[in-house]
């Protein structure tokens, strides 16, 4: 039986319970309904053809975050819905149009360049922005550039402000340009692992990691003549920007210890003393400075601004269409078989572009931009064959090499009529290798082997759990051979180079685009728009619009990429937390290997650019 008094508590309980799930389903209610809002806001946006309110008298704020990029690399829904990594990366040429339309709009007074969140750029980039800057700052309107801590890549872009300020708690140092690899061939041999490697180039280093501890004399000299040239165009074009003495940079740097000890530990006045910004200022002394200097937004209590974002929604406008295109597609990442999203060249997805472009009755010219350290050499020559199918077609193909154009990136721009390149691009490599992993070793030690028959000896000859076989071995290795061979060809045929002469800079080796063109395998210094004057020059046409040639974005396409954009924005920027790089490098080494597709396991990929990107 029971009675009243003991049921009080369940009653109670009851009532809680009944409580506790009303507040879940209002908070998920709640919840819902701001994310529906937000989402609906973003598609109104995105269908909306009005653009954000431009004020009048406004600074335009240049706020790059994370990395600097060709091509933003494509957001899928499990990334952005389910904890995924984000990418922070700012489009170089959004920033290019922004300094280049706020030149001459009367509305822009200057330009605040807030570097606080800009991690890293390669070099070619930090240079095509800086030029940028100078560009605008020759109209008579100032740049302001700002942050609490410069990153070195920060840093080259403030150095060709008008002023630079720092937080009197922060720092504008450069280190210097470094690349390390870890190595896992004691690691491998350890747990008995098997990397079974084909190649020829005695600089092909791209598999090092997997055979060796440390790093071979051939790969250190090629990195280092790289790293040097950076080095030296890097310190030259800040110390040109702030008109400070030729190698005093290096020379603090070598001499750090000291000169630190003089500033008394203090890095923002070493900053400060060594001329690398122009005052120390706290974040009110510098809301106070600029809105003294632009005037103040009453309703944010701070000075007026737009952000470059939003200044290119309102002030972009279409493209005049010409009688006559020059067609600028992007090959940007790693080059793979098959179908491949933004940030990363498919041999399918990017030869369609091509072809749209071959076929357009109104394209005269066709630019191929590259940032791209290589990948499978199927998809590589598949990608040169469609470029070589519009030269034919009579249409001239130029190649504009970015940051990064190399073994893969190098074999689709070899044919073209023309190659173009920064003087600091990384290019060549020109090399070939095979590599798969196996695990008969150490599925032995436990006691599990694998046994069976076939009918050739090269049948099932390569295998994950079995290894490699001898004679499949040498069938590989003349794969690789010949497909070396097949690409010093192609290089030769497109350089208008005998044999000899190319394999005397290939075998691997990366090389500057300033010594790539001394060697021939460049024909022009320059960037972009230098390579699509020269596509129209080839073309013979005077009056002509530029086509970027693009996949067609869907509305959830859209709509990812701008809700990826906003969750970025406000994510911390890693910078130099050397636990975030080293886990970075990590995965980058590792996850290399997964991204390998070519059918005939054969790729021209460029080792040493895949650690460019760890460099600060």
């Amino acid at each position: 039986m029971s009675n009243e008094s003991p049921g009080k508590p369940g009653i109670v309980r009851r009532v809680f319970r009944f409580w506790w799930r009303a507040l879940k389903a209002l908070n998920t209610l709640v919840f819902g309904l701001l994310s529906v809002l937000i989402i609906a806001a973003i598609v109104a946006a995105l269908i909306s053809q009005r653009g954000p309110d431009m004020p009048e008298g406004a600074a335009l704020l240049l706020n790059p975050a994370g990395t600097l990029v060709e091509q933003e690399t494509a957001v899928s829904s499990a990334a952005l819905f389910q904890g995924g990594e984000l990418p922070q990366q700012a489009l170089v040429s959004d920033i290019i149009d922004a300094l280049a339309l706020a030149r001459d709009d009367k509305r822009i007074d200057l330009v605040v360049l807030d570097l606080d969140r800009l991690e890293q750029g390669l070099l070619p980039k930090l240079e095509r922005v800086a030029a940028s800057i100078v560009d605008f700052r020759s109209s008579g309107k100032k740049v302001i550039a700002t942050a609490d801590n410069y990153s070195q890549s920060a840093l080259y872009l403030a150095a060709h402000a008008d002023e630079v300020l720092l937080n009197p708690e922060g720092m504008a140092l450069p280190q210097g340009f470094a690349m390390y690899r870890t190595y896992f061939r004691e690691f491998l041999d350890e747990h008995a692992v098997s990397v079974n490697l084909f190649k020829v180039g005695k600089y092909k280093s791209a598999a090092d990691p997997f055979l060796r501890n440390d790093m071979s004399a051939e790969d250190r000299t090629a990195r280092l003549a790289i790293l040097d040239a950076w080095w030296d165009s890097y310190t030259a074009g800040i110390e040109a920007a702030r008109k400070l003495p030729a190698g005093s940079l290096d020379a603090m740097l070598h001499n750090a210890p000291q000169e630190l000890q003089q500033a008394q530990g203090n890095l923002a006045r070493l900053s400060l003393d060594k001329g690398l910004v122009d005052r120390l200022m706290s974040d009110n002394e510098k809301r106070r400075y600029l809105v003294d200097l632009i005037g103040e937004n009453e309703e944010q209590g701070d000075y007026r601004k737009i952000a470059y974002r939003d200044y290119l929604l309102a002030a972009r406008s279409p493209v005049e269409q010409k009688p006559a295109k020059v067609a600028v597609v992007r090959a940007v990442g790693n080059i793979v078989d098959g179908e491949a999203p933004e940030g990363e060249i498919g041999s399918r997805s990017l030869t369609r572009l091509i072809r749209q472009a071959r076929e357009d009755e109104d394209v005269a010219a066709i630019v191929l931009r590259i940032d791209s350290g290589g990948g499978s050499k199927s998809a590589s020559e598949m990608i040169r064959s469609e470029l070589q199918a519009a030269q034919d077609s009579g249409i001239p193909v130029v190649a504009s090499m970015g940051s990064v154009a190399a073994s893969g990136g190098y074999w689709i721009a070899a044919t073209a009529d023309e190659i173009w390149a920064a003087p600091t691009t990384i290019t060549g490599s020109i090399g070939i290798f095979g590599l798969m992993p196996s695990v008969e070793k150490t599925l032995a030690r436990h006691g599990i082997y694998s046994d069976g028959v076939a009918t050739t000896p090269i049948a099932g000859g390569a295998s994950v759990t079995r290894g490699v076989s001898p004679e499949y071995g040498q069938v590989l290795q003349s794969i690789i051979e010949s497909g070396y061979e097949q690409f010093l060809a192609t290089v030769a045929s497109g350089r208008n180079m005998a044999r000899d002469d190319v394999h005397a800079v290939a075998q691997g080796r990366i090389w500057t685009g300033e010594a790539a063109q001394q060697l021939g395998l460049v024909d022009h210094l320059g960037e972009l728009e230098q390579a699509v004057t020269a596509a129209a020059r080839l073309a013979g046409i005077d009056d002509y619009s530029v086509w970027p040639v693009e996949r067609e974005q869907s509305m959830q396409d859209r709509l990812l990429n701008r809700l990826a954009q906003a969750a970025s924005s406000t994510l911390p920027i890693l910078g130099n937390d050397p636990i975030a790089r080293l886990n970075r490098q990590l995965r980058q080494e590792m996850e290399f290997m997964g991204r390998l597709n070519d059918p005939s396991h054969v790729y021209v990929i460029c080792g040493e650019c895949l650690l460019l990107e760890s460099v600060p």
